[in-house]
């Protein structure tokens, strides 16, 4: 994620490239400019002495190839490509299951612990205590033996493996009665044996695994690494001798807190965890927010039980929205909980909140679904992320961040937005495709050694990364007094604010580009003056104020005039070029626009940046 304030703010080493840069591109630049000469084909000097780069976009130009068709191009955004935008936030969002491997030993062996549960499934290789209280008061160790039997003195063979510690204790108890009179066993479990199982399919490491007795599904997962990211939770099969013995759900575990005891494993057995297809991010008024895994048939309200069920500040009617993929479209189905829906592959569900939260999950077929915060970064009371509602505007996020702080500079403040970021981008790329084929008309230039610089610049300005800054109202007073400038808020917005730093900068045309401390009184002739004053090739008619706002405004500089212009602090003053003194005027009017651009955009990011 970008962070606007990383972005925004910049030291002094920035400014000086920022200045440095700004005197090469709108001073020697243009100087070269005269030397543009007029030919109908490309020279071949010309084309060596370019960039690859750019003889490549120059080449393509001439061609009619897609760098042409590049700037007719429009990118609409239909609703559905919204829908796979805001979808692209679902991917933080883990798996639930994940952590309870998370944190687990890389081996792990259950204590070799006597006091064995009753169910405990005896098998070759256990050591037995059984001890004789009545008339006989004996105490005995047997190990179960290959054949699965113990040998009991004076009584013989007793099979005892495959019962449990239960089934084994009765038996033996009512072997016992036919030899001895008023004569009680107590059995116990002193040494548990070793098992060997092979755990396979999507788990981190499979592999044959030597465990205790005591071990389960659990034990065993856990010693080869845990659940792979394309394993399944809820489809885990148990083989036993080439048999399926079981199928294992560890959602029984994870959630209701079964133990599964009852699942023992025995030497030889084989555990294979299948892969899962079948995932669903749930998010929004739901207690436990995850992806989960469900089974064919399941609906979307089993998936919202393992989810916790609806938390307490869910919408009353328990409403969710889901979006279902289809080939090339998403189709959104919104419905109560008791309507219930089958699940399917790749659906998403989003649970509604209460109308007064934020409710950025919620869909409807009517509305654009908004589930991407609003960013809000600076000088604000309670900077982060703000989740929106449909049509909410500007003045009310203002209210939920709390208000600016006392020394926010709120006619600084900027906002950026995608779409404009979008058109921006578009506009730019005309630009450079206009001065390529400009230059392509051309097609070379009286003095060669000046190409670097003019496609230095064409370079300079393919770099240009559009802000999408759009030019609104923050002062909730004005916003008050007129309403149609209160902004409507869009998904993914990013709202900075600046501190107020009283500053003026100057640049362009002028003898010592640089930054000047703001006097309200002081007019944009004299800031000029304490910039050593204009150069021979300065503009005076064309010169260009960046306000703070992100506005700007092209003014005329009069000798015998008291030049009053509005300026703020924070404002940009750049005197551009006089194209008009020069030769080579075609390719100048072509220029023009793209220097232009190029110094507002650096203009504008300084300003921003500065603040």
């Amino acid at each position: 994620m970008r962070n606007l304030v990383h972005k925004f703010l910049i030291d002094v080493k920035f400014q000086k490239i920022f200045f440095q840069m700004l005197k090469k591109y709108s001073f020697l630049i243009l100087f070269f400019l005269p030397s543009i000469g007029h030919s109908q084909s490309l020279n071949e000097q010309f084309l060596e002495s370019l960039p690859d780069e750019i003889r490549t976009d120059l080449i393509n130009a001439t061609s009619g190839n897609e760098l042409n068709e590049m700037a007719q191009t429009k990118d609409y955004k239909s609703f559905d490509s919204k829908i796979e935008k805001t979808l692209e936030n679902l991917n933080g969002i883990e798996r639930f299951g994940d952590e309870f491997f998370k944190n687990s030993p890389s081996t792990f062996m259950p204590i070799n612990d006597p006091a064995a549960n009753s169910g405990y499934i005896l098998d070759v290789d256990d050591l037995l205590l059984i001890q004789l209280l009545g008339d006989r008061s004996e105490q005995y160790e047997y190990r179960i033996d290959r054949s699965g039997n113990i040998s009991i003195r004076d009584v013989g063979f007793i099979k005892v493996a495959g019962l449990t510690l239960a089934d084994a204790n009765k038996l033996i108890n009512s072997t016992l009665g036919e030899f001895f009179v008023e004569t009680e066993a107590v059995l116990a479990l002193k040494e548990v044996r070793d098992i060997n199982v092979l755990v396979t399919g999507y788990v981190e490491k499979p592999g044959f695994y030597i465990l205790s007795g005591y071990s389960n599904i659990f034990h065993a997962i856990i010693n080869s690494g845990g659940i792979s990211e394309n394993g399944s939770f809820r489809n885990i099969n148990l083989f036993r001798n080439g048999q399926l013995l079981k199928k294992i759900d560890l959602y029984r575990a994870f959630i209701y807190g079964e133990t599964l005891l009852d699942i023992s494993l025995r030497s030889g057995d084989s555990i294979v965890v299948e892969p899962s297809n079948n995932l669903v991010p749930i998010i929004g008024a739901v207690n436990r927010e995850a992806i989960y895994e469900f089974k064919e048939g399941e609906t979307v309200s089993e998936l919202i039980s393992y989810a916790g069920g609806f938390s307490s500040i869910s919408n009353p009617k328990m409403q969710f929205s889901l979006i279902r993929e289809d080939t090339d479209s998403f189709k959104v189905i919104t419905s109560e909980i008791n309507n219930d829906i089958q699940l399917k592959q790749n659906d998403k569900i989003f649970v509604k909140f209460k109308e007064y939260l934020r409710d950025n999950y919620f869909l409807s077929e009517e509305e654009e679904f908004i589930n991407i915060p609003v960013k809000v970064n600076g000088a604000v009371k309670y900077p982060g992320e703000y989740y929106i509602r449909q049509d909410q505007k500007l003045s009310e996020l203002i209210t939920q961040f709390g208000g600016f702080k006392d020394d926010a500079y709120i006619y600084g403040a900027a906002l950026f937005n995608d779409k404009a970021k979008s058109l921006e981008e578009e506009y730019n790329k005309r630009l450079y495709n206009d001065a390529l084929k400009s230059l392509a008309s051309i097609g070379s230039l009286k003095t060669i050694d000046n190409v670097g610089i003019l496609s230095d610049l064409l370079e300079e300005f393919k770099k240009i990364s559009a802000t999408g800054r759009v030019i609104t109202e923050f002062s909730s007073e004005k916003i008050e007094i007129n309403p149609s400038l209160d902004y409507r808020l869009s998904p993914g917005d990013e709202i900075f604010v600046p501190y107020k730093k009283e500053i003026i900068y100057v640049f362009g045309e002028v003898l010592n580009p640089g930054t000047h401390i703001f006097h309200e009184d002081i007019k944009i002739n004299e800031y000029i003056d304490k910039s050593g004053g204009l150069n021979d090739y300065a503009d005076t008619a064309s010169i260009i104020i960046v306000y703070p706002n992100g506005s700007s405004e092209k003014v005329r500089l009069r000798k015998f005039s008291n030049n009053n212009v509005n300026l703020l602090s924070g404002s940009v003053i750049y005197i551009p070029r006089d194209l008009q003194r020069v030769n080579g005027i075609e390719i100048g009017s072509v220029m023009a626009p793209i220097i232009s651009s190029l110094a507002i955009s650096l203009a504008s990011l300084n300003s921003i940046s500065n603040n």
